[in-house]
């Protein structure tokens, strides 16, 4: 990957991070409080497809949604797709707790899911944040 790429890519990071972090706790903040603890982690999931093979990404990832979201600990998993760059998606994840994304790294849709991104070529960058208020 060529430096420019990554600079781009962890400042579209940074950028849809706090973007969404102001949009789409607006809607569940007051709910907030009983819903995490000390321990709750977020995690930003920057997928990148291939162009032209958009659809078929972003299928594979909405399957995740369903199984993941019903695990202990999933608070918020949420899929978003960049209006310009079709081929690139953002994960927004909440989780009550490391141990619960731990435990979902080893369920069995995501192995899955890491094995054909591996395969389609697809990448995926990760980057974890701990609530401190």
């Amino acid at each position: 990957m060529a430096a420019g790429n990554s600079t781009t890519r962890r400042s579209f990071l940074r950028t849809a991070g706090v973007a969404l972090s102001a949009t789409t706790l607006v809607g569940w903040r007051d709910e907030l409080p009983a819903m995490l603890d000390d321990g709750s982690i977020t995690a930003f999931t920057l997928i990148h497809g291939l162009p032209g093979k958009e659809d078929e990404l972003k299928q594979h990832l909405l399957s995740l949604s369903a199984p993941t979201r019903a695990e202990p600990g999933c608070i918020k998993y949420d899929l978003y797709q960049s209006p310009k760059q079709r081929h690139e998606f953002l994960r927004f994840e909440v989780w009550a707790s490391m141990a619960a994304l731990e435990a979902h790294k080893q369920t069995p849709h995501l192995k899955a899911s890491f094995e054909k991104r591996q395969r389609e070529g697809w990448t995926t960058e990760i980057v974890l944040w701990e609530r401190v208020s």
